[in-house]
């Protein structure tokens, strides 16, 4: 039986050492290199090029590489397969002429001689997307407004004195939306100095817009003051939730909302914030553990009244404040959360309400639909803010 095992062992060890290959270099070695590309085409594009090309004729062709130089001096490479006829070179951050050297590359890493072609890309989207700002002021801050016609990556960085009187970075805003906007928060409504510029993932920058804004007057209302209030057609609770969860202060623990097995959609319940305020934000959070899932509020209207009729019915005496629906940042399938679904979640959905939005005291969470279309409602936390002046 020993003799049986040590020759299995002999045996093994031979095939290993059989089957053992030098992976230091490439599998073919000569020293014959290949011909250049040629047929060369250019389309320019925003930021970048796109060649075309026609291969030479080597059997042991392996890939083809341009290599440039941007305006900082940064030298880059690009490669792709045999099986492409054409590559991209990006992150240019102007319309200068650029020189781009094409290689061709063999098994052996043999490099053919270049081949030299002018690129001029057109208008990069760090200034496409920097000429359509506009910033107007918002509750506690600023809004950008913006266009982004490529979809490209791209972080928007708003600046605004610090403590220490320093024109710092405010609020870094990444998106690859084709339009959208955004708010900074939390400031004094006195006139401040703001400035926008865009920077792309090559470190490319725009100049920067700089304005004087002053942000209108917000406050965070006293969640203290706020309660449920029971009218008859408001969702039933279950579940171990109640209203009085969602204004403990606690976005990740503590008490929670959760409506019982009898409700159907669309529901609502409703609340009294204690004051009358011209609203401009409610911020709603998620159950923790399960982010963009489950029962969670997905698509919602949030209503107002100051004298709501104790029928529970939807007459004169409510009115629509706004509509919203919260929209997953990476926008992976369901159980998937990548960073920026992570630090959304934690920030809460927010919900900014017109300008034009009249003072109320009471308000009613319509939930017209949830994150797995099942008909219970469940999350964790409401913040809301205004002005009660």
């Amino acid at each position: 039986m020993k003799n049986r095992i040590f020759c299995n062992l002999l045996l093994l060890l031979l095939l290993m050492a059989a089957c053992k290959k030098d992976v230091s270099g490439p599998a073919v070695k000569d020293g014959t290199a290949p011909g250049p590309v040629r047929n060369v085409t250019v389309e320019n594009l925003p930021g970048a090029a796109r060649i075309g090309y026609a291969l030479p004729a080597d059997p042991d062709l392996q890939y083809v590489k341009a290599r440039y130089t941007t305006r900082q001096g940064i030298t880059r490479e690009t490669k792709v397969s045999r099986y492409n006829r054409s590559l991209l070179v990006e992150g240019f951050g102007d319309t200068s002429q650029y020189q781009v050297s094409l290689y061709a590359v063999d098994k052996s890493e043999n490099v053919s001689p270049a081949l030299d072609v002018t690129v001029r890309p057109l208008t990069p989207p760090v200034w496409t997307v920097r000429k359509s700002l506009l910033l107007a002021p918002d509750f506690g801050g600023v809004n950008v407004k913006y266009t982004n016609p490529g979809e490209s990556d791209l972080a928007i960085v708003v600046l605004a004195n610090d403590s220490l009187g320093q024109f710092s970075p405010r609020i870094t805003n990444y998106t690859n939306l084709k339009a959208g906007d955004f708010s900074t928060r939390n400031m004094p409504d006195v006139p401040t100095k703001f400035g926008v510029y865009i920077r792309d993932r090559w470190g490319n920058l725009s100049d920067t817009l700089i304005t004087e804004l002053t942000p209108l007057f917000e406050e965070l209302l006293d969640r203290r003051k706020m309660k449920g209030v029971a009218l008859p057609t408001d969702a039933p609770l279950g579940h171990g939730g109640d209203i009085a969860g969602l204004f403990d202060g606690n976005p990740t623990g503590g008490g929670f909302y959760h409506s019982g097995d009898a409700a159907h959609m669309p529901q609502w319940f409703t609340y009294d914030m204690g004051v009358t305020a011209k609203l401009s934000r409610l911020v709603w959070f998620m159950r923790p553990g399960f982010y963009y899932t489950l029962h969670n509020p997905r698509e919602v209207e949030i209503w107002g009244s100051n004298n709501p009729n104790p029928d529970g019915s939807f007459d004169d005496s409510w009115m629509l404040l706004t509509k919203s629906t919260q929209i997953k940042p990476s926008g992976l399938p369901e159980g998937q959360l990548s960073q920026a679904d992570m630090d959304a979640a934690l920030a809460g959905h927010t919900v900014v309400f017109p300008l034009n939005t009249p003072k109320v005291r009471y308000i009613r969470f319509k939930t017209l639909k949830n994150w797995s279309n099942g008909t219970y409602v469940n999350f964790y936390q409401i913040m809301m803010w205004g002005d009660t002046k």
